[in-house]
């Protein structure tokens, strides 16, 4: 008989990923550590962290991540998902400050935000996956926040009177791809002058 102690989690659904309605309050907890520990480690140490020493880092037993993440590809989709509702929670947020410059805010965020995903969604479009087709909801929550901080940065006068919430989304992803050929030792402190420079595109002449 085997003396390795089992994974006593109780068993847990497995859910869509980036989706933990429905789950009880502890498997959305463990589903939480998993998420954040995964960012961490896949932003340190790249995208070859094996699932079992996530699971270690965060804390929770191995069969308790394989349960809501079967494949590292279902939790790469995650990890992204559950990034841009975080960015749709911080354009909430910043909606209620009354900043006219909030959207200058929330897309340094956005662009700091794919930066550090650059990888990971790197390795979903190689197993082609697509965001916008994975979590439309998700994605058109993310431009409405946009879309929102740019009236109002219009009404302001702090932004271009020509641009609309798609041209803008379209110039963040442009901002990724100018960070990522900048190369992997660019750092924060020149992903983000790289960003800003691109961004003063919005504002007005």
């Amino acid at each position: 008989m085997s003396s390795r102690t089992p994974d006593r989690t109780p068993a847990e659904p497995v859910t869509p990923p980036g989706d933990d309605r429905g789950l009880r309050a502890d498997a959305r907890r463990n589903r939480e550590r998993v998420l954040r520990t995964a960012q961490r480690l896949f932003a340190a140490h790249g995208l070859g962290v094996p699932l079992d020493e996530i699971a270690r880092r965060a804390g929770v037993g191995p069969g308790t991540v394989h349960r809501h993440f079967p494949t590292k590809e279902a939790l790469y989709l995650a990890v992204a998902i559950d990034r841009i509702r975080r960015l749709v929670a911080e354009g909430e947020a910043l909606a209620g400050t009354g900043d006219p410059a909030a959207l200058f805010t929330l897309l340094s965020r956005m662009t700091a935000s794919g930066a550090e995903n650059a990888a990971v969604k790197s390795a979903l479009a190689a197993a082609e996956f697509d965001l916008r087709d994975a979590a439309p909801d998700a994605a058109a929550d993310l431009t409405h926040q946009v879309a929102r901080l740019l009236d109002r940065a219009r009404r302001a006068g702090v932004v271009r009177h020509d641009v609309t919430a798609d041209e803008v989304m379209a110039i963040v992803a442009g901002a990724f791809a100018a960070i990522r050929h900048a190369g992997e030792d660019a750092g924060q402190e020149r992903s983000a002058h790289i960003a800003g420079i691109i961004l003063d595109g919005l504002r007005p002449r």
